[in-house]
Formats: structure tokens, C-alpha cells, sequence
């Protein structure tokens, strides 16, 4: 809940500037109540995350009756005199927005007390035994609805505080402080609600819907993740979901060759393909409609939609639930999972035994996720997943996917006509080895004092495997092998004109392909155990940053994580045109000198989006 402590000395000054008595209620009592319902809005807040549902309904009554003080106090018969009068009534004013901004926040607590328990609460029945109750559901969308508008009404009487009257300062720090913790509630809820109020239909409320699970490995990469292990059909009518048989990918039926619609432009469909080859594309949007079209062509199955969660994302869930069962393995969770699942192949003593691990994940996906309890912290750790790239939905109608998309749960390459680092790659052989594989992308940015820039990008690999678990000669394919095969590719900013690029120590000539309006290169390399490799492309950004009236220049960049089991590092350092100098640095860039700055993370497990402005 936002904290408005500071209203206690803007509301003090208030009462003892207009020195008037209210008629019924005395403004002196206006500071105490208002210091009481912030704390109280506090408790509420504890109380709830523990799931303590009779503490937190009490804890917001309480809030709600020094709220109603603090109203009366300021909104009554003083407050309406008091705001014209010369000079303290900005002040006034001001006090009067603080105390609306209080009663919304307060409104949006006693929605949250009295929704949360339909959700999570010991009698919830919002989902049990497959089923949401789409009642329920229904309720929560209004709620949601009216907790925005709340918010909206805070946000709105905070922005109108002017701040210029007596006390004014300290009536703008509580503004401001008040606005820091609103505002992201604010935006965070209207972003998801399009996507709330799409759920009874993705659930079913108006007919039956047809979707399809894939459970990614991403020891085996493609551009847009994990190559898939395993399918598995869900039909959802009226709330309730059924899964069909889990689809192992190593059952031979899965190797045919098929011909399927293709997405118009997608550079990485040509002919006949198997279904595991229908998510070479980047970015989910294209890579899940070919998908639904592979799944369609091999079982004559149309789906509304797709999920796709890798290993590492399972994991996640498992953090979150606890310890679960593999069909031949045993027990694994948060921290062995992926490792045993699919870093350990020679653990499997026959390919029914893997197979059957990898039908078992459809099983965890489905339990752990749809199990009652712990929603919020399931949907959190989904919303990191898919930061990351390792979680990823798609959706066929328009509307729904544009829900999905404003939360950042799509797939989806940033659209940004800036900057952009989209550092993909796609394993040939097939192999495993992308379990092992450590990456480090460099990009060394020159801006010049039009917006564009020279860049160059350094891609390094390290095959940091295990020793060949075998006797015998390593065969560089197939589940143990411990040598790397791998397509390199840069999906570069738009409009990029490339110079060059060399492989492995050596030039090599290019071709620059196109993925919908973004320039791509890519190069694959051959690495033993423990070898290192490094691609490296130099190349012109027509807009990489933006141009001010005064000449300031914006950088702007967008950065798309590949889903790696070991996070890849990234390594960013922007050198502006001499003459220009930095100020305010987003965190966790350092400034090297008056006109260079640099950002690196050692593991990039988000897409971040930055914008630095460095002045004339």
C-alpha cells in the first residue's frame, strides 16, 4: 500500500495556519487519523500476503474509519472555507488532494481484502480439480476494474498538489512519494487488465477452446528458445481444462517431414520440416502460429492458441511449489531440476526411460501450475520466465495476443527503430551442448551528432563441457556428445548497414537476411569440448539515438535475452560525440569519462530497454 506519512506535517501546518475549528469535527484530529490509517493500510497489506483474511479485513476497517476523520476534517465546512483564503489556500487545496489520494488507496485496499481470499483463500473454489469458477473469475475482472479507477482517482488528486503554498515543500515530498509507490500500481494494473478481462473467454465462456503445451529443452537451442521435448493438446469449455496424451518428440512418428502453411515473410521456413523445426524463428508470434500449423499438419488438430515453457522456467515453479516426482528419476526440484532433466543424459538408461521423463513434464507443468495456491507468487515467477525468454504464450485472435503482448508475455522481439542487441543461436547436429554453452556479447557503440552510430558487436562462446561420459570417440551428435554445432546469429537494429564480419579469427562473406523489417547475420562454428569462438560484426545504426532541439542526444537501446540454461553476459559501452556530457545515468551504468559510459551484466536474465540523454 502507498505510504502517506508525510501528511502528518503538511496537514499539521494546514490546521494551525487557517487556525478554524470545524463544525462537528475538529481539523486537529485530522493529522493523528491520517498517520493512523497509513499504518493501518500497512498491517492490511501484511495480513493479506500471509493470508490472514480476518486480520486484513479488520486492519482496512480500521483504515477506512480514520479515512473518513481525515475527509470530514478537510472536506467539510473548513476545508470548503479555508481553500480561498489568501495565500494558505493552495495549502488547503493541496491537503484536500492528499486526503482524496488517501480515501482512493483506501478503496483499493478493502477491493484487494475482499477479493484476495476468492482467490487464494482456504475456502477459495476459484480452482479446483482442473476447473476455474468462472463466476469467480468474472468478479475479479470488475474488482480489478474498479481498483484501476481507484487508482486512477489517486493518481489524478496527486498530480493536481501544487506545492507553491505555505508548507508547499513539504506537500510536494509527499506528492512525490506518494506518486513513486501509486503510480507503478496504476500503470502495473491497467497494463493487465485488457488481458484480465480477456481470461473467461480463453477460458471458454463462450465456447470450447483448443490449445497446445510445449515443453521447451533448452540444452538444444533454436532462435526462440528450446527445441520442444514434448506436446501436449488442452481443450478448456466453460472453465474447465483437459489435458489430452502428452506427445514425446523422440517417438519416430514425429520425425516426418511435413509440408504446413507458412507465415508469410518468415525467413526460416522452406519446405517440408519436421514439427521440433517449427520454432527456428526468433519470436514467438511467428514461431507459435508455425508451430500450431506443424502440430495441425501431423495430428489434424487446430488449436486457438500456444504455450511454450522451457525446463528452466519449470524450475521456476518449482521454487515456488516444492519438491516433485520424475517417473524414473525421483524427486527433483528448484535446483536440480533442469541438471537432471536435461544436463545428464547418460543418466537415462534407454530412450523409453527418457522419453517417458520428458511425456512426465506436461504432468508437472499441469500440476504445479493449475494446483490451488500460491497464484501470485506462480504468476510472478511466469513474468520473470518470460523476461527472460524462457516462458512465452501466443494467441490467433488479435485482440487476446495484444492483451498478452502490453505484459511483456509474448515472445516477442522489441520493435524499437533504435539500438537493439537480439544475439540468437540455433543448434545444427542436433545435439545437447547447448547446456554447457557460456556467452558474451560486446557491443562497442561510437554515436555521431546526427543520431547514428558505428557499432561493433563481439559475440564469444565457450563450450565449457564436461568430459565425454564414454569410452569412446566422441560422435559430435546426439544426446552425450560434448562438441558444439551452433548457428550464430545477430538480429540487428533496423536500417543497419553491415561492413563486416569474421568468424572464428577469420573474414567471411555474408548475406544480410531480412525477419520482418530487422536485418540479421549469422554464421555457424564448430567448437570441441572446451574450445572458445568468437563472431564479430561491424556495422552502421542509421538511428541509434535521437536528436534534440538542442543537440542533446538520446541514446536508445533494447536488449532480447536468449533463453540459455547459463544466462548470457552482455558487455555495453556508448561513447558520445566529444563535446557532449553525461548526467543522470540509469542504474547500474558507470560513467568512464564526461562522455562515455558503460553498462555490463554478467547474466541478462530480463530485457532491458534504456534511454540515456548525454547534452550539448
Amino acid at each position: 500500500m502507498p505510504s502517506l506519512s508525510s501528511l502528518r506535517k503538511p496537514i499539521v501546518l494546514l490546521a494551525a495556519t487557517v487556525g478554524l475549528v470545524a463544525l462537528g469535527v475538529s481539523v486537529a484530529r485530522v493529522p493523528g487519523a491520517a498517520d493512523d490509517a497509513r499504518q493501518q493500510l500497512d498491517v492490511a497489506k501484511i495480513a493479506i500476503q500471509a493470508g490472514d483474511e480476518a486480520a486484513a479485513q479488520a486492519a482496512v476497517e480500521r483504515a477506512r474509519d480514520h479515512v473518513d476523520t481525515v475527509q470530514v476534517g478537510l472536506q467539510g465546512p473548513v476545508g470548503l472555507v479555508g481553500q480561498w483564503i489568501p495565500v494558505v489556500g493552495t495549502s488547503i487545496r493541496d491537503g484536500r488532494h492528499l486526503g482524496d489520494a488517501l480515501d482512493a488507496v483506501t478503496a483499493v485496499a478493502e477491493i484487494g481484502a475482499e477479493s484476495y481470499p476468492e482467490i487464494t483463500g482456504d475456502d477459495s473454489t476459484f480452482f479446483t480439480d482442473n476447473q476455474v469458477d468462472l463466476p469467480t473469475l468474472e468478479r475479479l475482472v470488475d474488482h480489478a476494474a474498479e481498483a484501476q479507477k481507484e487508482l486512477s482517482r489517486a493518481t489524478t488528486s496527486l498530480a493536481e498538489i501544487d506545492g507553491t503554498g505555505p508548507g508547499g515543500s513539504r506537500l510536494g515530498t509527499a506528492r512525490d512519494q506518494a506518486l513513486a509507490q501509486v503510480q507503478p500500481l496504476h500503470d502495473g494494473l491497467t497494463d493487465a487488465l485488457p488481458m484480465l478481462e480477456e481470461l473467461p473467454d480463453i477460458l471458454g465462456a463462450e465456447g470450447e477452446r483448443k490449445y497446445l503445451v510445449a515443453i521447451l529443452n533448452p540444452a538444444e537451442q533454436r532462435y526462440s528458445g528450446g527445441t520442444p521435448l514434448a506436446f501436449a493438446p488442452v481443450s478448456v469449455r466453460d472453465g474447465a481444462l483437459e489435458f489430452g496424451e502428452a506427445v514425446d518428440t523422440n517417438q519416430s512418428f514425429m520425425f516426418r517431414e511435413l509440408y504446413w502453411k507458412k507465415v508469410q515473410g518468415n525467413p526460416f521456413h522452406r519446405g517440408r520440416q519436421r514439427v521440433t523445426a517449427a520454432n527456428f524463428a526468433p519470436s514467438w508470434p511467428v514461431a507459435g502460429e508455425e508451430t500450431l500449423n506443424a502440430w495441425r499438419a501431423l495430428r489434424g488438430r487446430n488449436g486457438s492458441g500456444l504455450v511454450a515453457i522451457d525446463v528452466v522456467a519449470l524450475a521456476a515453479l518449482a521454487k515456488v511449489t516444492g519438491p516433485m516426482d520424475v517417473p524414473g528419476i525421483g524427486s527433483v526440484d528448484s535446483t536440480n531440476l533442469v541438471e537432471t532433466l536435461v544436463g545428464s543424459y547418460e543418466r537415462f538408461p534407454s530412450n523409453e526411460e527418457r522419453r517417458t521423463a520428458n511425456r512426465a513434464l506436461i504432468d508437472l507443468f499441469r500440476d504445479r501450475l493449475f494446483a490451488p495456491g500460491q497464484l501470485k507468487e506462480k504468476i510472478t515467477a511466469l513474468g520473470k520466465a518470460a523476461d527472460g525468454r524462457h516462458f512465452a504464450v501466443y494467441f490467433r485472435d488479435d485482440d487476446v495476443q495484444a492483451a498478452f503482448a502490453g505484459l511483456g508475455l509474448t515472445g516477442d522481439l522489441s520493435a524499437t527503430e533504435h539500438d537493439y542487441i537480439g544475439t540468437f543461436s540455433q543448434n545444427v547436429v542436433p545435439s545437447k551442448s547447448d547446456y554447457w554453452q557460456r556467452r558474451t556479447v560486446t557491443s562497442t557503440v561510437a554515436l555521431r551528432a546526427d543520431g547514428s552510430a558505428r557499432v561493433r558487436q563481439v559475440v564469444d562462446i565457450h563450450n565449457d563441457t564436461t568430459p565425454y561420459p564414454l569410452p569412446d570417440v566422441d560422435p559430435r551428435q546426439g544426446y552425450i556428445t560434448r562438441w558444439l554445432q551452433t548457428s550464430v546469429a545477430a538480429f540487428l537494429p533496423k536500417g543497419a548497414d553491415v561492413h563486416s564480419a569474421s568468424a572464428l579469427g577469420e573474414p567471411f562473406d555474408f548475406t544480410v537476411g531480412d525477419y520482418f523489417g530487422r536485418p540479421f547475420v549469422r554464421r555457424t562454428i564448430v567448437l570441441p569440448p572446451q574450445a572458445r569462438g568468437r563472431v564479430v560484426l561491424d556495422y552502421d545504426v542509421p538511428a541509434a539515438a535521437v536528436v534534440g532541439d538542442d543537440g542533446a542526444l538520446t541514446y536508445k537501446l533494447d536488449v532480447d535475452p536468449h533463453g540459455l540454461v547459463i544466462p548470457e553476459a552482455l558487455d555495453v559501452t556508448v561513447t558520445w560525440p566529444k563535446g557532449h556530457r553525461l548526467s543522470d545515468l540509469p542504474s547500474g551504468w558507470k560513467k568512464l569519462d564526461a562522455h562515455t559510459a558503460q553498462w555490463r551484466d554478467a547474466g541478462l536474465v530480463t530485457s532491458p530497454r534504456f534511454a540515456i540523454t548525454a547534452a550539448p
